[in-house]
């Protein structure tokens, strides 16, 4: 298993343009959060980039080592000086790598088994993939489960994989077994009625947290 460089606990802040949802990502990262993942598809261009100014300054504010990664938008991690999250939409890994330089973190969304060769096995850092259980934020995309994880993490390896989709921190354990390094959380986290009690969970449960 590949050793994870960053933190094993990734939140994916989705809808972060809006208000309330950019001050959860905050509460998290007050919480212990080092990983915020900015996602909002509906964001138009220019709504999208002035809420990713604003958090991530925010964010580096609360704390210095947070890593802050970009989803599929490339001008935006590049004005940010941020990561990027790419997709099977959007730019490659090689265009993304000739922008951002060699040394940028770059990861992927996959949601099945990776090939070998060419565009589906792409030049990056880590992958999330998912959904590993049922979610909310995806219901009619049915579960790949524990076994179908197992399988693409030693696929995917050395590059290491967080498990991402319905991950309760009843479910670290299961998913750690199964090869994932870490865990991505959308809906635990960004839902939760207490969110810096469930952040702590995580990390508790990822063994960041006595």
């Amino acid at each position: 298993m590949a050793e994870l460089p960053y933190p094993r606990l990734a939140l994916i802040a989705d809808g972060f343009t809006d208000d309330a949802r950019a001050d959860r990502a905050a509460t998290a990262v007050e919480a212990g959060v080092r990983w915020v993942h900015l996602r909002d598809h509906q964001a138009g261009p220019d709504e999208f980039e002035a809420a990713a100014r604003e958090l991530t300054a925010r964010l580096r504010d609360l704390a210095r080592d947070v890593t802050v990664t970009v989803n599929t938008r490339l001008g935006v991690a590049e004005a940010l000086d941020a990561s990027l999250h790419l997709g099977w939409r959007g730019p490659s890994a090689t265009e993304a790598r000739e922008t951002l330089g060699e040394d940028i973190l770059l990861g992927y969304s996959a949601h099945e088994e990776i090939g070998v060769e060419g565009d589906r096995a792409p030049d990056v850092d880590y992958y999330f993939f998912s959904p590993v259980y049922a979610t909310s934020s995806k219901p009619d995309q049915p579960p790949a489960g524990i076994s179908a994880l197992r399988s693409f993490c030693r696929t995917a390896a050395p590059t290491p994989t967080l498990a991402l989709g319905g991950i309760t921190p009843e479910r670290v354990r299961a998913c750690r077994e199964a090869g994932a390094e870490g865990v991505a959380v959308l809906s635990g986290i960004m839902e939760a009625e207490v969110p810096v009690a469930a952040t702590r969970a995580y990390l508790r449960a990822l063994g960041e947290l006595a």
